[in-house]
Order: C-alpha cells, then structure tokens, then sequence
C-alpha cells in the first residue's frame, strides 16, 4: 500500500515541491516508469475546488512537465517496507493567488497523490 504526502515550500523564486511516497504495506513495491519524471505537479486555482474534493476541476494553470523533456527510457524503482522515496520540482515565478497543488507520482499501474493549498503573494 502507497501512501503520498506533498510538502510545499515558498522560496524567493518560486515553490518548491515534494511529493514523497511511502510504502506501508508489507512487501516490497516497484514502480515502473516509462520515462525519466518521476512525478506530475499541476497547480489549480483554489476557488475551483470543492473543499472535499480530491480531484482537479477547472484548468490547470500550471503542470510540472509541460514544457520539460525528459528521457525516454524505460526505469524502475523499488521500495522496500517502511521505506519512502521523495520526488520534486520547482514551480518558477507564479502568479499571486492561492492555489491547489496535485503531486502524482507518473508509474505505470501505480495510483499514489497528495495535495496541498499554495498562497502565493
């Protein structure tokens, strides 16, 4: 069993973002990738969600991999019991508001995401 938390943190020239993933099941688990992200950031804005929603609405405003390239190779991480890997990026230069943030993690066959509230001023 994956378990996700996204932790957010203002610096001067942007959000950092970290999306860390934790096995709480008792065998290992292996995440298959088809490229080199590892992880999917997309800011939403805040008023476009129901506060007991997990799931976006409305368009994105920004999305971590757009834009990005990444390699085009085959991967794959383990992750032992009790063990957690950590994922990042950096959202530059966001416009002022206040935002929902969705991390996923970008394994094939593997369902693991958390969410945090941004304030950006």
């Amino acid at each position: 069993m994956l378990d996700a938390t996204l932790a957010t943190t203002r610096t001067d020239d942007g959000v950092t973002l970290s999306l860390r993933i934790e096995n709480e099941g008792p065998d290992p688990v292996t995440l298959d990738f088809r490229t080199g992200q590892r992880a999917e950031f997309t800011a939403y804005p805040a008023e476009s969600e129901p506060a007991a929603s997990d799931g976006p609405r409305g368009d994105p405003v920004w999305r971590y991999g757009a834009g990005q390239l990444f390699t085009q190779a085959l991967g794959s991480e383990t992750i032992a019991p009790g063990e957690a890997v950590d994922y990042g990026g950096t959202w530059r230069d966001p416009p002022s508001g206040t935002y929902r943030v969705v991390g996923e993690v970008t394994a094939t066959e593997r369902d693991a995401s958390a969410a945090a509230v941004v304030d950006v001023q």
